[in-house]
């Protein structure tokens, strides 16, 4: 019997080739991605696929990941051949799989209708999830398609599945809209080709059900950040520790920068600094005779196999009434932001690689070869001057004492106390115009590559002592100009950095497009952008409730709606230049979307109405419009549509 791992490079080509089947056992939890990180993950993809210049080249190949499996012996379960049961990696492989159901529903000749479908069943299996069998059986075509009634609506096993597989199709529908079928096959083909993924096959025998308690419970970690690190620290020979305590402090993301410091250079004269003293690095104050002490890394595959999984439930430490705190972005990038931050301090072109952490150590590989030991002091010293204003002015997310969920938040400074630490910052309960503006560029655009914080960053650096009027002005005109440029995000966002405009285009011409019937082809920024606008002139409005206001934030949403619906309720229609414009649409999460479904637009009204807070500003200037008349028609499509045209044009004409 093979007691070793195997491990094997796959493609979903390879998985067609080899005619292999996944299954799902029984003892996984429901498919829980949230519709955003698909939406990410497949712009991340679509991005790969693309040519950016003579440059750039589609990438060769787009990694997903490593899934561990263990082989289905011959018989047992499948007519046919070979059947990998996933012990983790379901999530990212049931994600693959909606795609590519997504995808053959617009493009039935894609080579991906070979991925989703092995013989006369779907590829992927879930063990006794016989509703979602049939859910993944009706979008390959094997079945009739039925409308999903409340029941299923509410099934866990249901509900994400079907909110990925929505998001994943508007996304098809607008690039097929902008690029045509040669746009569906381009990505077909490279999901289908390109997107690779290790599968570690466990050896026969084990006790797969102990190896996936224990996974839950040690983590695995592998990361490009320590590589980096060494070859940098290689540069440095005096002062190395004091350099690597920077280092640690700034890598530990899941707290604020001060604290972080605090740990690490435990010895500093604490009493005798101010906040806005710790803005750039002082060797005077913050330096170490020693390495400080180190966080715990993970477990290798090998260690994991041979621990014994504890019987008793570890105690877990209580939370108390505290913040918890989750940055918006991996260490990583904030490091490949912050790198692109110290080039242009030193009058170099741009980096050459695409943001994305997984790019890390091919965008430094350069640097890190031919670096002295100033440049690489320099470069970490920028680092930290990075890592204090993003700390100071970009939200975080939050969870407060007996919150939930986490929530996008700012903090406020007291820089007049010495030396007390935690008494510096206090998260803010209410939203400001600045964190509503944030969450709304985090939530849009390339997630994986947040632009607009180089150049954001890179300002508050060279101009340290803004105050908060000006920090928001700053990043309104970075929004505006990265929303209208032609040039790339990356490319206008590195120009930014030297204050020069990014070449945008008129407001007009946008305005234009967005009086036409585009439907879903829409770009989700201009909606969120138009929440932005309304939250920011929420004073000159006599018409929103300033209780359900107090809760409003900007939020995730990826599901463009029609307030009067395409198939409603009473068969009552619209024309479609109506239907599909911009002012009978709304943004919305697939949650909300679904609690409003094919009612009649009074139905909606009520059912929005009766709600604590706003799901969307946009929809609650419609039913505004709407009043107590009976009828959403031109007139008051017309009405709405006009309004928000207008507040668009005069914010970017201010």
């Amino acid at each position: 019997m093979n007691s070793q791992v195997q491990s094997y490079v796959q493609t979903p080509a390879k998985l067609c080739e080899q005619g292999i089947s996944l299954a799902i056992p029984c003892y996984q939890r429901p498919y829980v991605w949230p519709s955003s990180d698909v939406g990410d993950l497949l712009e991340q993809i679509i991005l790969a696929s693309e040519r950016d210049g003579d440059d750039q080249p589609a990438q060769e190949h787009y990694f997903f990941g490593t899934v561990l499996t263990s082989e289905v012996p011959a018989g047992s379960s499948s007519d046919t051949g070979i059947v990998y049961e996933l012990i983790d990696g379901q999530q990212r492989m049931t994600t693959l799989m909606v795609l590519a159901l997504a995808l053959c529903s617009l493009l039935p000749s894609s080579p991906l209708r070979a991925l989703v479908v092995l013989g006369d069943a779907p590829r992927l299996t879930f063990n006794i999830r016989e509703e979602v069998q049939a859910r993944l059986s009706a979008w390959a075509g094997l079945t009739a398609e039925t409308e999903p009634d409340e029941k299923d609506v509410a099934n866990p096993y249901l509900m994400h599945l079907s909110a990925a597989r929505k998001v994943a199709c508007d996304r098809f529908k607008r690039l097929k809209a902008e690029g045509g079928e040669q746009a569906l096959e381009r990505i077909g083909d490279y999901l289908f080709n390109r997107v690779t993924w290790v599968n570690n096959v466990m050896p026969a025998g084990m006790d797969l059900n102990k190896l996936f308690a224990t996974l839950n419970t040690s983590g695995l970690q592998l990361e490009q950040t320590d590589i980096l690190k060494a070859r940098l620290m290689k540069c440095i020979k005096q002062n190395r520790a004091t350099y690597q305590g920077i280092w640690q402090a700034c890598e530990d993301m899941g707290n604020y920068f001060e604290k972080n410091l605090r740990d690490v250079f435990a010895g500093t004269h604490w009493r005798t600094l101010r906040f806005n003293d710790l803005a750039d690095h002082s060797i005077h104050y913050f330096s170490l005779e020693r390495p400080a002490d180190g966080y715990p890394k993970g477990r290798t595959i090998s260690e994991i196999l041979s621990m014994k999984v504890q019987e008793e439930a570890v105690e877990v430490e209580s939370e108390k009434d505290e913040a918890r705190y989750q940055s918006l972005v991996s260490f990583g990038l904030l490091l490949m932001h912050a790198y692109r931050i110290y080039r242009h301090s030193q009058n170099m072109p741009d980096i050459g690689s695409r943001l994305n952490d997984s790019n890390l150590n091919e965008c430094f590989s350069g640097f890190v070869e031919t670096a002295t030991a100033a440049q690489a002091k320099a470069f970490i010293e920028c680092l930290w001057s990075v890592r204090f204003q993003f700390d100071r002015w970009v939200v975080k997310w939050v969870r407060l004492g007996e919150e939930d969920e986490r929530t996008l938040r700012l903090s406020t400074i007291n820089n007049r106390s010495k030396g007390n630490g935690p008494d510096w910052r206090t998260v803010t309960q209410d939203t400001c115009d600045l964190s509503q503006l944030q969450s709304m560029r985090y939530l849009t655009g390339e997630r994986s590559a947040q632009y607009w914080l180089t150049p954001f960053l890179g300002r508050l650096v060279d101009t340290p002592d803004m105050k908060e009027h000006q920090v928001l002005a700053l990043l309104e005109q970075i929004d505006n100009q990265l929303s209208l440029t032609e040039m790339t995000q990356k490319e206008a966002s590195y120009r930014l950095l030297s204050n020069d405009t990014a070449e945008p285009v008129s407001i007009a011409t946008t305005v234009s497009h967005l009086k036409e019937p585009n439907g879903t082809g829409f770009e989700h920024y201009w909606f969120q952008k138009l929440e932005y606008i309304l939250w920011r002139e929420r004073g000159t409005f006599d018409w929103l409730d300033l209780e359900k206001l107090h809760l409003y934030r900007i939020t995730s949403k990826n599901s463009i709606e029609h307030v009067h619906p395409q198939n409603e309720e009473f068969r009552r229609t619209l024309p479609d230049d109506l239907l599909h414009g911009f002012g009978n649409l709304v943004l919305l999460s697939p949650g909300e979307n679904s609690s409003y479904s094919n009612l009649a637009v009074l139905k909606k009204q009520a059912a929005f109405r009766a709600k604590p807070k706003y799901d969307s500003l946009k929809l609650a200037h419609m039913f505004h419009v709407l009043g107590k008349g009976d009828s959403w028609g031109q007139e008051q499509i017309d009405e709405h549509e006009k309004a928000m045209l207008l507040l668009i044009e005069a914010h970017y004409g201010r």
